[in-house]
């Protein structure tokens, strides 16, 4: 009996192993920098087969010893990978990762799907989107935001834009870095999402410093300003983590590239955005 019982307990254990191996992928990752290292090692703490690729060789060693595996460049991770994740810096960094000569689709399988975490203009996407589909590959439009932390709690918001299959790949790996996951629409919608995101949170940093710039000068305490302010309509995550959290120097370029991007985007949709142009006038001064 007991020896039975053993038997099926085992049985039942090499039924969940199999399963757990054919819910597990090869995942690429391009970009393991403060954000992109968390998102990876989430997928392979959950048991993925995952080849990361970063100029910097230390988080290449960290996701090494965590169980990842170290490629050295993005063509070797290329064609070994289902699906490729980028989370790199600027514009130009995701064109040559996506369409380069030593890029994903030079050297890619077809069915490939390319997920882009990093926040871009609206042409790059339309651009890496059209360089995928032409070598009949995907591109999954994935703007995140959180943070690190967000990526180490694991409390990331992703806006997510492409063809409902291939989103229907990636989001249970979206949900290893976060539960909050918005479907916007086709390719571009994320993008265009998180712009206006970006515009919304820097504007929200332009609003908490020159509020707190008012109060003390007028004789306030900095901690009595942020009080007023969270006791209000005035109340936001900004509010809440000022004099907590510091942004720069790591996120003025970063805020400077996405200002600019929804300037140049506003333009081409015949909109005005003086708001964003006084932002980034006043980057350097507002962000804490």
């Amino acid at each position: 009996m007991v020896n039975g019982y053993r038997a099926l307990l085992q049985s039942r254990q090499e039924a969940e192993d199999e399963i757990q191996r054919e819910n597990q992928m090869r995942i690429g990752f391009v970009g393991l920098g403060i954000q992109g290292l968390p998102l990876a090692l989430n997928m392979v703490n959950a048991g993925h087969d995952l080849h990361g690729f970063d100029v910097d060789q230390k988080p290449l060693a960290i996701l090494g010893d965590a169980g990842g595996v170290a490629a050295k460049s993005v063509r070797d991770l290329a064609a070994e990978c289902e699906v490729v994740f980028i989370c790199v810096a600027t514009d130009a960094q995701v064109i040559d990762v996506v369409a380069g000569d030593g890029g994903l689709t030079a050297h890619g399988a077809p069915g490939l799907i390319i997920v882009n975490h990093s926040t871009v203009s609206a042409e790059t996407t339309t651009r890496i989107a059209e360089a995928a589909r032409n070598r009949n590959m995907q591109l999954v439009d994935a703007p995140v935001s959180g943070g690190a932390k967000g990526a180490e709690n694991k409390t990331m918001s992703f806006m997510i834009g492409g063809d409902d299959a291939a989103l229907d790949i990636c989001e249970p790996l979206f949900r290893l870095s976060g539960s909050t996951i918005l479907r916007t629409g086709p390719v571009g919608s994320a993008t265009l999402g998180k712009l206006a995101h970006q515009v919304t949170i820097i504007g929200n940093i332009l609003a908490m410093a020159e509020g707190m710039r008012l109060g003390v000068a007028g004789g306030l305490k900095p901690e009595i300003v942020k009080q007023i302010i969270m006791g209000g309509l005035a109340r936001s995550f900004i509010a809440e983590t000022w004099g907590e959290i510091k942004m720069a120097p790591h996120a003025l370029p970063i805020y400077s590239k996405d200002l600019e991007n929804s300037i140049r985007l506003a333009e081409t949709l015949g909109i005005e955005l003086p708001g964003a142009k006084l932002m980034k006038q006043e980057l350097t001064r507002i962000v804490p």
